[in-house]
């Protein structure tokens, strides 16, 4: 187990980071990955394969995640990325990576890309690639029958037949009620002890759905929605360290008030630095801006 410091460090690389987030949500439910994905493969998933790799440019590439799945016997490859914005820069590089899977591990790879909204890039062709990926958009999946549909499972007992990944990406799917981002964020919080008995399990889940939803909700609903949740999240470790950030900052801006208001007062650089604890050249830049402030 990752001690809390570990876990920290992990936290703080993931935040605004969705490709990370898709990573490790899918190493921890990679059984159900094609059936979140809606991929027409129902084979099994076989094997994780390597991810980074020398491409045909002659760089290395890593790509998000990548499986051998059988079906009737026949192996197939399925490339899944996270991508917020679907560019031609970035379809000509997941057919790059199409072609070099397909040739390092000799079968046929199928691309899936996940995004939050309606791309207006399909695909990527040239004279000798024609490439089109299955497209994920997210904000096209009804969350409110979603949400209906999880609420009958855990009614009839059907807790296991239901998907995490689902609670993970919930609060960027569309609801056709009207419900927001924040309104889903807490629903699916609230769900994630309901869904997932493990505790270590429970708190990855939250991490991960926290991590994800962050840079698609302002700050003031995000505090609002983590602070109804308190009991819920009391272990997540996102929680702990986004508070503890939280913390931290407002310690800082309490001393650059008071460097500031020193600063008016004529007191030298190095004073304020050394009274304050903050860096000599943050005063400095404060200082500054006082100056320009007077012009």
């Amino acid at each position: 187990m990752h001690s809390d410091e570990q876990n920290q460090s992990r936290i703080v690389d993931m935040l605004h980071n969705q490709d990370k987030v898709l990573k490790e949500s899918l190493d921890l439910y990679n059984g159900n990955t094609l059936e979140f994905l809606d991929v027409e493969l129902s084979g099994e998933v076989t094997a994780i394969l390597a991810t980074e790799f020398t491409e045909t440019r002659t760089k290395k590439s890593f790509a998000d995640k990548v499986f051998e799945v059988k079906k009737n016997g026949v192996r197939e490859g399925v490339h899944k990325e996270w991508q917020a914005k679907i560019t031609q820069d970035a379809m000509m590089r997941f057919a790059s990576e199409n072609v070099d899977l397909s040739r390092n591990h000799k079968m046929d790879f199928t691309t899936v890309v996940i995004t939050a909204k309606k791309p207006t890039v399909a695909g990527y062709k040239n004279n000798s690639i024609n490439f089109t990926p299955k497209i994920v958009v997210l904000c096209e999946r009804d969350a409110d029958k979603v949400l209906a549909e999880i609420d009958r499972k855990l009614n009839a007992g059907e807790q296991t037949l239901i998907n995490p990944l689902e609670i993970i990406y919930l609060p960027l799917y569309g609801s056709e009620s009207g419900k927001t981002t924040s309104d889903l964020l807490d629903a699916a919080i609230k769900l994630t002890p309901k869904v997932v008995d493990d505790k270590d399990k429970q708190q990855k889940l939250q991490d991960l759905l926290i991590l994800l939803t962050v840079s698609f909700i302002s700050d003031e609903e995000f505090r609002k929605v983590l602070e109804s949740n308190m009991r819920v999240l009391e272990d997540s470790t996102a929680v702990r360290v986004l508070g503890e950030w939280g913390r931290t900052e407002g310690r800082n801006q309490e001393k650059i008030e008071i460097a500031t208001n020193m600063l008016r007062r004529g007191r030298n650089i190095e004073e304020v630095a050394e009274d304050t604890g903050l860096d000599v050249s943050k005063v400095a830049e404060l200082q500054t801006e006082l100056q320009a402030q007077a012009v």
